[in-house]
């Protein structure tokens, strides 16, 4: 009963509806969206603040590849036999004389010098790879929607952050079995050039990375709008976003950068907790617009903290309740991905394998048996496609001569 119900059509369309609905839905989530607030408390508790990894979207996919396997199942062994003349379907019949039957069916493209003549052989296993690819892509996607994570992390040009360090990634995304903690690599943005001019494109974003890894393994690698980097299984690409970075060193306690959000064209804060535990926000307002190619021109930088404000001028010390601290600078910072996907080979090799059962498809394959019955020979033609049309034309061929 389960095996005729995982095999029956309206099993398989009902789970493509039910796929198609949620993944529209998951789609246009409010909180999906770039730059959203978190998901409300209620999509957290049904595992719906990360809809294409949550068991409703994975047990629709299970479910999909089980449909797929249980039409896929047994495929293999009935097309070997159609290959060996063991007809499956209702077959076409012909009668004829042999010599007639076999010149009329090498002119319709069968081939062969026994009984069993074929058309596009090959073409015979068109159905079978399609069936193999959607497999092969259906379990590339659940792998890949099971243990793929991502996130998003911001550097400012100059510095060095394990991504593992508290509060490094954010935007993070992750599948039910993908590792709790990112991955154990150090990022160093050696340069970074918010304006780059690459030829042939718009201005865009050019950054030179320090990538250090496991066991002291270290690569340098140059991002731009379009090209990524792969570290063993980590992929890093340049994003999106960039702003200003304040830069503060503390006495005894090194340098640290603070990466401020842009509010208006004019100005960018990021809000923080002084030494004290004390809340505070970084205010820098510039002359210009904050990304005029031109630069932003003069830039005025303040603390704020319980309704006192404090000009800060670079390498003099303030109040930020600790050790001395000072400015040292306003740099930019650039945003940046980290992807591990170890599904997705597999989602590739599924997708040439359809495309590759869907080209053989396109060829009209087909097997004629010859059978001698009395005076006459019967051919019994089994055709995906196509069978009036080839009975039309036996029908009206020449007459034979003599």
């Amino acid at each position: 009963m389960l095996w005729r119900t995982l095999r029956s059509a309206a099993f398989a369309r009902a789970i493509l509806i039910y796929l198609a609905a949620f993944g529209a839905l998951g789609a246009w989530a409010p909180w999906v969206q770039d730059g959203a607030p978190p998901a409300p408390p209620w999509a957290a508790t049904l595992w719906l603040d990360h809809p294409f990894a949550s068991p409703w979207f994975l047990a629709g996919v299970v479910a999909l590849f089980a449909s797929t396997f249980a039409c896929t199942w047994g495929r293999r062994s009935r097309i070997a036999a159609l290959r060996r003349g063991e007809l499956t379907a209702p077959p076409l019949r012909l009668d004829g004389e042999a010599e007639a039957l076999r010149r009329f069916l090498r002119s319709q493209g069968f081939r062969g010098s026994g009984p069993v003549l074929r058309r596009f052989g090959l073409a015979l296993w068109g159905g079978w790879v399609l069936h193999v690819g959607l497999l092969l892509l259906i379990a590339g996607i659940l792998l890949q929607q099971a243990v793929h994570d991502g996130g998003t992390f911001i550097l400012t040009e100059g510095e060095d952050r394990s991504l593992r360090d508290p509060g490094a990634v954010f935007q993070v995304e992750r599948g039910l079995l993908a590792p709790q903690e990112p991955p154990d690599l150090s990022v160093m943005l050696e340069r970074f050039d918010p304006e780059w001019k690459q030829a042939g494109y718009a201005p865009d974003r050019l950054s030179q990375l320090r990538l250090a890894g496991q066991g002291g393994r270290v690569w340098h690698a140059t991002l731009d709008r379009a090209s990524g980097v792969d570290l063993d299984g980590v992929v890093i690409h340049q994003a999106i976003r960039t702003g200003l970075s304040l830069t503060l060193e503390t006495a005894g306690l090194g340098t640290r950068a603070v990466a401020l959000q842009e509010q208006t064209a004019h100005e960018a804060r990021a809000e923080v907790l002084d030494r004290a535990g004390r809340a505070a926000s970084f205010v820098i307002t510039s002359e210009r617009e904050l990304h005029d190619q031109r630069g932003p021109g003069q830039l005025l930088v303040r603390l704020v903290r319980g309704g006192e404000t404090t000009f800060l001028t670079s390498g003099s010390p303030f109040d930020f309740g600790g050790p001395p601290t000072r400015t040292t600078g306003v740099r930019r910072w650039g945003s940046f991905t980290y992807d591990r996907s170890p599904g997705l080979p597999a989602v590739y090799l599924g997708m040439l394998l359809v495309l590759g059962g869907c080209a053989l498809l396109v060829f009209p394959a087909g097997v004629a048996v010859l059978e001698p019955s009395g005076a006459l020979t019967v051919a019994r033609v089994q055709l995906p496609r196509g069978r009036e049309i080839l009975a039309a034309d036996w029908q009206a061929r020449p007459a034979e001569p003599g």
